[in-house]
């Protein structure tokens, strides 16, 4: 992304974006006349003390009003876009971080992409509406300084040119390292960003292994080093503008002592000479405005060279899939599928199994012998490296992701909740669910009796990840929002692993009629829930090792 593509979120806000320009330019005419004033009102009360003075006076003060209004205006209108773009930046990063594939994050940190999503954006936003917006204005000052001052005196505003390649020499001498320090900057806060949110998912480890002040030392070591890059990128940032107006400054005097000899040699007059005085003091701002939009670019182009590198990445290939079912029946078929993780082999072996419409299957083996990757591989959150997967005799990959996932439902072994209350949890798998579905899935999940002894029950809120539930209550409002879908297939990943065994027991009882015409997918190795399966399939070393029991279908015929 280069910044020609940064503008495009500009254009949708690009009327009050020139509205901060027209505001910035007027603002800039307001401030061009007040040397001229306060040159005339100077050179008034020296020479003559007149009555025009008053007039002068009152004009100045007007003009200083006028200037601090469209300063204000300028700055509030930009603050209103800024967070707009913002927004839009924040939301269209979010938008495509959830349609990328699941390899990408189990390769990247995730608060290094919160850090992106969040704070960093803000730079951008401010970059365009306020460094951006802030040029014309800048440069508008600059050439109406150079102007008047040619008007004073030409020979000597000719002088200001031949500063151009010490103002070049300058920037390129203290600015030329800002890029990559600012991207080495940003970083390192995401850094910050990530220790700080993994350690706080990792709180209940670090204390039960009391490695608090392991923790505190990597984290200070993090902030010490953003510490250190960043009072450095400061140092840069505090003597670019400086410098650049010394040199100004510098200019500024040298003409001032040529403008008093031609006072001298009455060739200027004392008014002249306070407004020439004046206008090249004011040629100092554009120039520091100037060099801090160097400064700032640089950092813009950091923050979009990590931005890029998300935005590169491709979306789940069945985002853009065309196909549908319409009405899913069930019917799954395995055909010689061969997966691997990055930085594993063989973690699926040339796997070949149908599944009937209705047929309960068990998924057995030891750890890591390809069970999960088998119904992730189903669900589209990984592609086969060969071989074909077919639902209804379709190839999943020729169908559109969300409709295959519509006739999936899926609880993982580690249940996933969010920061609600237990209906919301329970009601996120279906729009528009009514308390009485809420509740049946409840019931049907073992769950509804705890529910009820909840201090506020349905309306319980259960903190992140349902950190103020116990584990096996977490899995039953799992399995509640997969219930309540009522999808035509089930995945069932060791659903049950922290049920007790009168829970377990209750549960298998009541699924004989929930699952009843599914499709189920069962990953366990407890008798209880074995006992549901129509076949069970042992795994083992990413290949079928074992097959018990025969096909069956459960279509209600």
């Amino acid at each position: 992304m280069d910044l020609a593509a940064l503008l495009v979120y500009a254009r949708p806000y690009r009327s009050r974006l020139a509205l901060v320009v027209v505001i910035s330019l007027l603002g800039s005419l307001a401030g061009l006349a007040i040397p001229w004033l306060a040159g005339q009102l100077l050179g008034g009360i020296i020479e003559s003390g007149s009555i025009a003075v008053v007039t002068i006076t009152l004009l100045l003060v007007a003009a200083l009003l006028v200037l601090t209004s469209l300063t204000f205006a300028s700055a509030l209108v930009s603050a209103v876009v800024a967070n707009r773009i913002q927004a839009d930046f924040r939301r269209d990063i979010y938008a495509h971080m959830q349609r990328l594939p699941l390899t990408f994050f189990d390769q990247s940190r995730q608060g290094d992409l919160l850090a992106l999503m969040t704070w960093e954006v803000s730079r951008l936003s401010a970059f365009i509406s306020g460094t951006l917006t802030a040029v014309p204005a800048a440069l508008l000052t600059g050439v109406g300084a150079l102007a008047v001052l040619f008007a004073i005196d030409p020979l000597l505003a000719a002088l200001i040119p031949l500063l151009v390649p010490a103002y070049y020499l300058t920037l390129k001498l203290i600015g030329r390292r800002l890029r990559s320090l600012a991207q080495r900057v940003q970083e390192a806060e995401a850094g910050i960003f990530a220790t700080a949110e993994e350690d706080l998912e990792m709180l209940p480890a670090i204390k039960s292994f009391a490695r608090e002040d392991m923790r505190l030392a990597a984290y200070t070591q993090r902030l010490e080093e953003a510490r250190d890059l960043s009072v450095r990128e400061a140092g840069i940032y505090a003597l670019l503008a400086p410098a650049m107006s010394l040199v100004t400054a510098l200019a500024a005097i040298a003409l001032i002592l040529l403008a008093g000899q031609s006072v001298a040699d009455g060739g200027m007059t004392p008014t002249d000479l306070f407004s020439f005085m004046l206008y090249a003091a004011l040629l100092t701002r554009p120039v520091g405005a100037l060099a801090n939009l160097y400064g700032q670019l640089q950092t813009a182009k950091g923050t979009l060279a990590r931005l890029q590198r998300v935005l590169a990445e491709g979306e789940e290939p069945g985002y853009a899939a065309q196909g549908r079912l319409e009405r899913c029946r069930g019917e799954i078929a395995f055909r010689d599928v061969w997966f691997s993780y990055p930085g594993r082999h063989g973690t699926l072996q040339g796997v070949t199994v149908e599944i009937a419409q209705g047929e309960v299957i068990a998924l057995t083996g030891e750890n890591g012998s390809g069970k999960s990757t088998l119904v992730n591989l189903l669900l589209g959150f990984y592609q086969p490296e060969r071989g074909e997967i077919a639902l209804d005799g379709v190839d999943i990959a020729k169908l559109d992701v969300r409709n295959l996932r519509d006739a999936i439902g899926y609880v993982p072994q580690r249940p996933l909740l969010f920061n609600g209350s237990v209906r919301e949890n329970i009601a996120f798998s279906l729009e528009g669910v009514t308390q009485a579905n809420i509740e049946k899935a409840a019931c049907l999940a073992q769950a509804l009796p705890f529910i009820k002894g909840l201090p506020s029950g349905f309306e319980t809120q259960i903190g992140d990840h349902g950190v103020r539930l116990s584990g096996g209550q977490r899995q039953r409002i799992a399995l509640a929002r997969a219930l309540l879908k009522d999808p035509p297939i089930l995945i069932l990943d060791e659903a049950t692993s922290m049920y007790d065994l009168e829970g377990e027991a209750a549960f298998v009882e009541a699924c004989k009629t929930a699952l009843f015409g599914r499709t189920v997918i069962i990953i366990t190795h407890r008798p209880a829930s074995l006992a549901l399966a129509d076949r069970t399939i042992h795994l083992a070393n990413g290949s079928i090792a074992e097959v018990n029991g025969e096909p069956a279908r459960k279509d209600g015929l």
